[in-house]
């Protein structure tokens, strides 16, 4: 028999009864819409976690920092270890960076920053962008160049006047970091005193002050990097008189570019004897809940889908039941076994289908109801594809086991007694 006069035949003895067919797809229906929206609350608090940690920094982004504790191995973070980790496979930047605390001065204005030394040639990398101006680079000895983040203007106050705000009646900073002369201490006792140039050139004064050359500004990426400012590692060392041949660094930056390969990247890292640090962790930590309650949740749609499944048995045995006497004729008239499995396993595989479809419409009218009606608890759901796709597919699948006993009954029936029977 071929697939279209199986398909036709299937049709015809659903429309038949209807009412029964409509129930046993709507029973389909509500089994594959549990499991879709539970699944898919899993998930929503997965993403939910994943953009909450995102706000936080960069997910690729792992810090590497010398081993402290007293077990395991023990690696030194220098220049080879910095030029090791470029050479690990899904690594896209790396440099050392250089931690320091510092006075920003213009005018009667001082604000406290971090400061951050690191190469300027990847600085890009892990910065994504800039609002104004451009990334800085080396500059001169006499001028370094910087780079602040653009809550830095709004943190300033006036020494002159008991360090006030230095903000407008609108709020808006009385600095401009751009277009106005900036110095930069190290020292507090050296906020209010003058420059001298070295021998070499370079801005040294007496009380520790440096020009700075501002090239841009950049986002504060939601606090990670607040009243921060970024340049050269090397003109930061030369500023603070650090000389070293081969400098062990506190911190290096490694920039991953695939976020599925950051836990490999950081593993690699830590057997050399390194300890690491990323945002993915805390990821990682997430990940693992979510599948829990996914698991858990899935289970409990799986038991709405078994009930459907018992449904959709009872129907085909009660269509076999009732439709004996047409099996026995289909037999005499040399309908194969096979055939007539063939033909109750296909009604099963329409109820499973329909019934997946309507379930999956069904998921996202609840998709937008849940947080609606969950609103206290931020209740969210995420459908993707894939899980939609599964939903139908794993419904069809479901009406056709369950239809596999009653199929097998329907094979057995005796033409003789079938023709029979009233």
């Amino acid at each position: 028999m071929k697939l279209k006069d199986l398909l036709h035949l299937a049709l015809t003895n659903l429309l038949r009864r209807k009412t029964r067919s409509i129930l046993t797809g709507l029973s389909m229906a509500v089994g594959v819409m549990c499991i879709v929206v539970l699944i898919s609350v899993g998930l929503g608090y997965e993403r939910s976690y994943k953009e909450s940690i995102e706000s936080m920094g960069s997910l690729t982004k792992i810090d590497v920092t010398a081993n402290t504790s007293d077990y395991g191995r023990k690696a030194i973070l220098n220049g080879k270890a910095v030029e090791a980790f470029k050479g690990i496979a899904g690594v896209e930047a790396v440099t050392p960076v250089l931690q320091k605390s510092a006075y920003v001065i213009s005018g009667n204005y001082v604000n406290m920053v971090r400061l951050y030394g690191l190469d300027t040639d990847v600085l890009g990398d892990f910065i994504s962008s800039v609002s104004e101006g451009a990334f800085p680079e080396e500059g001169t000895m006499s001028q370094p160049e910087v780079m602040f983040t653009d809550d830095t203007a709004s943190g300033f106050a006036d020494r002159t006047r008991n360090w006030e705000a230095a903000l407008d009646q609108d709020g808006n900073p009385l600095v401009d970091l751009m277009n106005q002369p900036v110095r930069m201490t190290f020292d507090y006792s050296g906020i209010s005193g003058g420059q001298q140039a070295d021998s070499d050139g370079r801005a040294i004064a007496s009380t520790g002050q440096f020009s700075l050359r501002v090239t841009g500004i950049c986002p504060a990426v939601s606090g990670n990097f607040t009243s921060a400012a970024f340049m050269s590692y090397d003109r930061l060392t030369g500023m603070l008189g650090i000389k070293e041949q081969d400098p062990v660094y506190e911190l290096v930056w490694v920039k991953v570019k695939d976020v599925d390969d950051v836990q490999r990247i950081a593993r690699t890292i830590q057997d050399a004897g390194l300890s690491t640090y990323s945002l993915n962790d805390m990821l990682e930590t997430v990940r693992v809940q979510s599948r829990q309650i996914q698991g858990m949740l899935g289970a409990l749609g799986a038991v709405a889908v078994l009930i459907s499944a018992i449904c959709v048995a009872n129907t085909m045995m009660m269509s076999i039941t009732e439709r004996t006497r047409e099996i026995g004729i289909l037999k005499v008239l040399g309908t194969t076994r096979s055939d007539i499995a063939k033909m109750f396993l296909t009604e099963a595989l329409l109820v499973g289908f329909i019934g997946g479809i309507a379930g999956l419409v069904l998921s996202f009218i609840m998709k937008y109801l849940i947080p609606v009606i969950f609103a206290s608890q931020e209740l969210r759901c995420v459908i993707p594809w894939w899980l939609a796709l599964c939903g139908v597919l794993f419904a069809g699948v479901v009406a056709l086991l369950a239809a596999l006993i009653p199929a097998r009954k329907a094979t057995r029936i005796s033409p003789n007694e079938a023709i029979r029977t009233e």
